[in-house]
């Protein structure tokens, strides 16, 4: 999709929080009823090895953020993305129209990461991440704050509200002025 003017066409949106929040099943939803192209970083990061090795405690690459934005930086400017990773204060601000942060419930995320097996000094990080509201502080100190929402992601019906919520966004979306 090329740009018009220097503007993008279609918009951009961040999908962030603490793991377990529903970001990939959210944003998978959600590309296929916008059509905007889903990028899961985590993905991006081991097909690309845009990493500095593996962290044995955390059992998860050790991101290099500075490659992760030059991989993107055409993509962006272009438009009409859905980027999925849990952190975001490392992305450009000009890149997003949108930045999404979902929260879970404490209980129902401890239920989630312990499924997955996390062991447990990573599912308590990331359990004490979502009580003091991490991604959501991290989130509104770095994007501007008409951009910044926070969505509940409780169960299928909170996933199927958001998802309809926000395909109506970008149906209503305009290029910025």
């Amino acid at each position: 999709m090329a740009q018009e003017n220097g503007m993008r066409k279609k918009p951009n949106i961040l999908v962030t929080g603490t793991p377990g929040t529903g970001k990939t099943t959210m944003s998978t939803a959600l590309a296929e009823a916008t059509q905007l192209n889903h990028i899961k970083i985590g993905d991006l990061v081991r097909e690309k090895n845009l990493h500095d090795g593996w962290d044995d405690e955390l059992h998860c690459y050790i991101l290099n953020e500075d490659l992760v934005c030059d991989e993107l930086e055409d993509v962006m400017e272009e438009g009409g993305n859905i980027v999925d990773h849990h952190g975001c204060d490392f992305f450009p601000e000009r890149w997003f129209d949108c930045v999404v942060v979902l929260q879970t419930d404490t209980s129902i995320l401890h239920d989630r990461l312990s499924k997955r097996g996390y062991l447990d000094s990573k599912l308590s990080n990331n359990v004490e991440c979502e009580i003091f509201q991490v991604l959501l502080e991290e989130a509104k100190e770095s994007y501007a704050e008409d951009k910044v929402v926070s969505l509940k992601s409780d169960t299928i019906e909170d996933i199927d509200r958001n998802i309809a919520t926000l395909t109506d966004w970008v149906r209503n979306w305009t290029v910025p002025v």
